[in-house]
């Protein structure tokens, strides 16, 4: 054989892999596996004692916190890793101001409409400790896929928003999501408020 048409049998060979493996990527009958992601296992531990209320927060996240005014709190969990901050408020209220608070975060929940592919809500209630609570999971492209309300309807709100620090799309960050909303479930059902 000569040097010419080995040249031309492995162009050909070559050509005939290549349509191959281009058919195969492009086949819409091929189902991609779904990428999984493993996370470190969350150890929880007592948020700190100097504000009015505590929770259980992750060994992954880290807590920072101010106070706004008189009976008003903010405090970020973040997750440097995740590249994520769960923005929460914290109000003392009188039973006359429940209602507002509550319409006001239905209606920051809500306000995702316009973009979202639907909103699910999900009750939360522990009588035992007076806890009740809202988590709104808000599909599509959202800024906030996660949102939570907690009160006991008279003496306290809370209010939690999960954001992303860089623009995200939604299937590549559930499973980032899906991780830290376990978290936010810890939280919710661990919130404890000091006595009023």
């Amino acid at each position: 054989m000569t040097t010419k048409e080995k040249t031309k049998l492995f162009q050909g060979i070559f050509s005939f892999i290549l349509i191959l493996l281009l058919m195969e990527a492009c086949s819409p009958s091929k189902k991609k596996e779904p990428l999984k992601v493993s996370f470190p296992k969350a150890i929880y531990a007592l948020s700190t004692d100097t504000l009015p209320f505590t929770f259980d927060i992750s060994n992954q996240a880290k807590l920072t916190w101010q106070k706004n005014k008189p009976g008003e709190y903010f405090c970020n969990v973040d997750y440097p890793q995740l590249n994520a901050r769960l923005y929460c408020t914290f109000h003392l209220i009188t039973p006359d101001k429940f209602r507002t608070f509550a319409e006001e975060s239905r209606k920051m929940a809500y306000q995702h409409t316009a973009v979202a592919t639907g909103i699910k809500e999900k009750a939360y209630s522990n009588d035992t400790a007076h806890r009740y609570g809202i988590l709104y999971d808000i599909q599509g492209k959202v800024a906030t896929p996660i949102q939570v309300a907690l009160t006991d309807s008279s003496h306290y709100f809370f209010n939690a928003s999960l954001y992303f620090n860089t623009i995200t799309n939604a299937d590549s960050i559930a499973p980032v999501v899906n991780y830290i909303r376990q978290d936010i479930i810890r939280i919710m059902e661990t919130l404890t408020v000091k006595s009023h």
